[in-house]
């Protein structure tokens, strides 16, 4: 099992066009310099009014299929 963390800044502005259809998929650079899309989706339980902000781990399995993202602070 693969993890990497990401640090996440997504303004809320950003995320409603994202959210809207414009985009189905976040792409960030993990904290070790790799650079990952990920499905929105899976960060929809961590939308506030700011946004989506902090550092996430976000665990794949050994088919790089996404297990999990969990916020860590």
């Amino acid at each position: 099992m693969a993890k990497i963390v990401l640090n996440v800044a997504l303004p809320a502005f950003k995320y409603e066009a994202m959210y809207a259809g414009a985009a189905k998929n976040l792409v960030a650079n993990s904290l070790d310099g790799r650079k990952v899309q990920l499905p929105l989706s899976a960060f929809q339980r961590f939308v506030t009014h700011q946004g989506i902000y902090g550092f996430f781990e976000v665990e794949f399995d050994d088919m790089n299929k996404l297990i999990a993202v969990t916020k860590v602070r």
